[in-house]
């Protein structure tokens, strides 16, 4: 990790000594120099006597600590904050992500440390992952035109489609409706958070992408809600920017079914 480049700097926060040993032992592997601390006034004591490139906060059981730290860096060391990195366990994970989320800041889960901890350091130390622009790919986990009819019926007139994408905790529901008797369609979609239902999307911009670049853009409603009317094309995808530097692709499906039903089934 530091290859033809300065050692970096890592101070290992956390309260058990053999949890902090493990650490120090891989990243020292790693080419870093390593310093560890216990507690929250040890961390803030040696960070303002030495200069550190990253922080990595192994909090256990103690999300209270993880946070008290995290908002004691914020305060101190506002600069350092984007470079540290918290330990999550499974049954604290929910907390941490949101710990994490609330300060922008990165975290790994225990089980996969070997395989996740260089590598989200590795990208701190990069100079273009100051500001990098994430782009997620959101799935379909709900269609419409894939749920079987009831029984005895044939065919339907209804010619909306109904779908449902997911991407982390992140959902964004679409009903997409051709308009009868011409060559546009309407989208109406909201933006939704699985793990916090109260979260606010309103302002969030959402562009719809055809074969040639932008076709419409709109921004969400409080809710999450937007809604876009556009001339039918083939091949087309939602760009939700989420934060800055957070983006969700949604692939929408390919608009032939959608198509023959402007004309009639």
């Amino acid at each position: 990790m530091s290859t033809g480049r300065e050692r970096q700097r890592i101070l290992i926060v956390g309260q058990e000594p053999l949890a902090r040993d493990d650490m120090r032992i891989l990243l020292g592997s790693a080419g870093c120099e390593c310093t560890v601390a216990s507690s929250v006034e040890q961390t803030l004591a040696t960070i303002g006597q030495k200069k550190f490139d990253a922080v990595v906060l192994d909090p256990q059981s103690s999300i209270s600590q993880a946070a008290d730290m995290i908002s004691r860096i914020n305060e101190f060391h506002p600069n350092l904050l984007k470079h540290v990195v918290i330990i999550a366990d499974e049954d604290s994970d929910s907390e941490i992500k949101d710990l994490a989320e609330r300060y922008s800041v990165s975290h790994v889960q225990r089980k996969f440390l070997l395989q996740q901890l260089l590598g989200s350091l590795d990208a701190l130390f990069r100079p273009e992952a100051l500001f990098p622009d994430v782009t997620h790919v959101a799935r379909v986990i709900s269609d419409s035109f894939r749920d079987p009819l009831p029984a005895g019926v044939r065919g339907s007139q209804d010619r909306s489609r109904r779908l449902l994408y997911a991407a982390g905790s992140l959902r964004v529901d679409l009903l997409i409706e051709p308009d009868a008797g011409s060559h546009r369609l309407a989208l109406a979609g909201q933006i939704l958070d699985s793990a916090k239902p109260d979260r606010r999307f309103d302002g969030v911009p959402v562009t719809l992408q055809g074969w040639k670049g932008s076709v419409a853009q709109v921004t969400a409603g409080e809710f999450g809600e937007f809604h876009v009317d556009f001339r039918f094309e083939s091949n087309i995808s939602l760009e939700i920017k989420i934060a800055k530097t957070n983006c969700i692709t949604v692939p929408l499906p390919v608009m032939e079914r959608a198509r023959r039903s402007a004309a009639g089934f």
